[in-house]
């Protein structure tokens, strides 16, 4: 007896063994589609946790996996969001995804609590329609792009392929999901949607092209959203939305002609010859990194946005400026973001079956075997900005005075005073003592400010009655708000009069909200660049700067400093240097920037409170393997009393590093996230410098 009770057991055990391994859970639970898993428990308590993020609003937040299994503390904290109204969304399949499994799962159980939760999810979106028929991203409680009709990550397709399938009763959604009073709703709500999409096609001269990834929600203007997600022609969208217009029954003229010139434009502004090779960044491969190579072999791709003035694709990062190359832009948004796509691509078969059926008089020619845009000449990869006189109040010509041309702008402008310096060596000392100036050159490397200048042999030791400080150019208190942009300055002191690395400023300056981009700044000795307001209260901004120095701090901030995308080029010394004293939350951080030395150079050093950011910077073996440090093992002039606040995240020395070089954000006062720290983190959100550039782009741009 006992034997054969031994062998059931057995059985029931290699049972319900075979049985998890023919139900087994899914890879991502919560995009199940097995109508097996779905009759399990284990489908139960992800539906019934799907339940307890649902916020009152009847939608869901974004980005959780709500498959993982919760603490009791956690249950309680999702319990007390119940009620937020501020994170509702359809972005990145939210809502809908939920939707789609609760439905799967009544189906299955017959469970009324499944289909309550489904209920309320589909009043949700009902709710969030606009009446011209578009959808926001967020809802009700929404703050600045979230506003945008939404097609991005195909957040409106996805709310309007969720209706036509309810009310058409395909697959999961037939039975009594939803009544016919509903069903009647979404079918209104569906063809408004599609009125949605059909007025917000871009149009040229009257002809439709494709859609941005956002609308504004009034005017159905492409509109911004993310810093790097500016109004632009998106294709991958407009592939969304393209094949939903294509399942349309009995198209009508409007809907034709959109899917005609949508189709036409993608197969114009295609790509071909380039392969886009992603790859993340490691720690131990420098090599690794996201680029586009030359391949003659290569299926056609296309750009994930192009401007809307030449119709190019562009790369962006988040200081929201387009640039044409991927190497243009840092590590984090280059390796972080598709920058181009291939989805368009299926549609092609799907667009020749459709015309043949529905329109085939107005069929447009197509093909993947075609050359594309940058094969044919139709648009230029490699565009350059070219600078416009006649948006400038003054130009200066070689020979001509920049000082003068800083005489005549007003004492106490409120506007930008801008001021173009045309390619030419300027052997002047420039003194910028006026708000609001806006200083470009017309070339970074063909705008040349030479000087040869110490403390002790100052060319102009005094200006109006005042005392001038050394420098190439000189930014006095009164100087807040300038931008310098597009020129070389260089104090060569060192190499033209008397060899020393003794202090040789190239830009020093006592002014607030500084903002100095696409420069090269070197000198022959230290302290290059010093931006020195007083009492260290200053703010200071910069971007793609080439510095090179063989002296000591040169780049040397006191207050707050954001630099990205810098090349340092040092020579035995020190380079950077920070004095953060007088309050803790002062700090410098450089970003995406490399360092490198002609001989075994520190990184940086210290002799004053300081904080110290590095992130996703690369070092050459040249570049010592040494944390930043005290600068004097003799004496002690400060004694920093909130210790070596130095922080680091994803930087890599070639030839190896210590662990003085590991990730340790975690350390530094509220455990900032590398994406959180931006250039107005940094300035605790009190300036925005990165604003003030897009607003002068069509100055700036390089």
């Amino acid at each position: 007896m006992k034997r054969h009770l031994s062998i059931r057991i057995l059985l029931l055990l290699v049972c319900s063994l075979l049985s998890l391994n023919l139900i087994a859970q899914p890879r991502n639970p919560m995009r199940a589609t097995d109508d097996a898993f779905f009759q399990t428990d284990e489908a139960r308590r992800i539906g019934d946790q799907m339940l307890l993020y649902q916020r009152v609003t009847g939608g869901w937040p974004k980005n959780i996996d709500m498959a993982r299994n919760l603490t009791p503390e956690e249950r309680a904290r999702i319990a007390r969001d119940k009620q937020r109204d501020d994170d509702s969304t359809i972005d990145n399949g939210a809502t809908t995804m939920q939707m789609k499994y609760l439905a799967r799962l009544y189906k299955q159980t017959g469970e009324q609590r499944y289909k309550e939760g489904f209920r309320r999810g589909v009043e949700y979106l009902l709710s969030g329609q606009y009446e011209n028929g578009g959808w926001p991203q967020f809802w009700p409680n929404n703050r600045g792009y979230q506003v945008h009709i939404t097609y991005n990550d195909d957040a409106m397709v996805n709310t309007l392929t969720l209706f036509r399938d309810l009310f058409e009763g395909r697959d999961i959604y037939g039975g009594d999901l939803i009544d016919d009073e509903l069903r009647e709703r979404l079918r209104t709500s569906f063809d408004k949607g599609i009125d949605c999409i059909l007025n917000t096609q871009i149009r040229v001269k009257g002809k439709p092209t494709i859609w941005c990834q956002q609308h504004d929600h009034e005017t159905f203007e492409p509109a911004a959203a993310r810093a790097y997600e500016l109004p632009s022609y998106g294709p991958s969208e407009s592939a969304g939305i393209l094949r939903l217009l294509m399942e349309l029954p009995n198209p009508d003229k409007r809907v034709k002609a959109a899917v005609h010139g949508g189709m036409k434009w993608l197969d114009t502004y295609k790509l071909t010859g380039l392969r886009y090779v992603r790859a993340r960044q490691g720690r131990n491969d420098t090599d690794a990194d996201t680029h586009l190579e030359k391949d003659p072999t290569a299926s056609p791709l296309w750009g994930r946005f192009y401007d809307l003035v030449n119709v190019e694709p562009y790369v962006c990062d988040r200081d929201g400026l387009p640039r044409k190359h991927l190497d243009q832009i840092g590590p984090e948004r280059r390796n972080g973001y598709g920058w181009y796509v291939t989805r368009p691509a299926e549609l092609y078969p799907l667009y020749e079956t459709w015309a043949d059926k529905y329109d085939k008089r107005h069929k447009v020619k197509i093909s993947l075997d075609t050359k594309g845009a940058n094969e044919t000449g139709l648009i230029d990869m490699d565009r350059k900005p070219v600078v416009n006189p006649k948006n400038f109040d003054v130009v200066v010509r070689p020979g001509e005075s920049i000082q003068k041309a800083i005489e005549q702008a007003p004492d106490e402008g409120t506007e930008p005073f801008k001021i173009l310096v045309m390619n030419g060596i300027y052997r002047q000392k420039v003194i910028i003592d006026k708000p609001n100036i806006v200083l470009v050159g017309e070339d970074r490397d063909s705008t040349r400010l030479i000087l040869a200048e110490t403390g002790n042999t100052i060319t102009v030791p005094e200006y109006k009655g005042k005392k001038v400080h050394m420098g190439v150019i000189v930014l006095t208190e009164e100087a807040d708000n300038c931008v310098i942009s597009g020129m070389t300055v260089y104090n060569n002191y060192g190499t033209t009069v008397e060899e020393t690395t003794v202090h040789q400023m190239a830009i020093y300056g006592r002014a607030n909200h500084t903002i100095i981009v696409n420069c090269n700044v070197w000198a022959d000795g230290n302290d290059a660049l010093s931006l020195w307001a007083p009492e260290g209260e200053g703010m200071y901004y910069h971007a793609d700067l080439d510095l090179r120095c063989p002296g000591v701090d040169f780049m040397c901030p006191r207050g707050w400093c954001f630099a990205t995308r810098c090349k340092f080029y040092g020579d035995g010394r020190a380079i950077l240097w920070h004095d953060g004293r007088g309050n803790r939350l002062k700090k410098f951080v450089v970003k995406d920037s490399w360092f490198d030395a002609k001989s075994p150079t520190l990184l940086g050093r210290y002799h004053h409170d300081h904080q110290i950011y590095l992130l996703n910077c690369h070092l050459s073996e040249q570049i010592l393997d040494a944390n930043i440090q005290y600068a004097y093992s003799d004496k002690v002039l400060d004694p920093c009393p909130w210790g070596n606040r130095v922080y680091y995240y994803h930087c890599i020395r070639e030839g190896g590093q210590g662990h003085w070089l590991d990730d340790n954000l975690q350390q530094a006062v509220g455990s900032p996230r590398n994406y959180e720290m931006t250039a107005q983190w940094t300035f605790n959100y009190e300036w925005d410098p990165e604003q003030c550039l897009r607003d002068l782009w069509y100055l700036l741009a390089y």
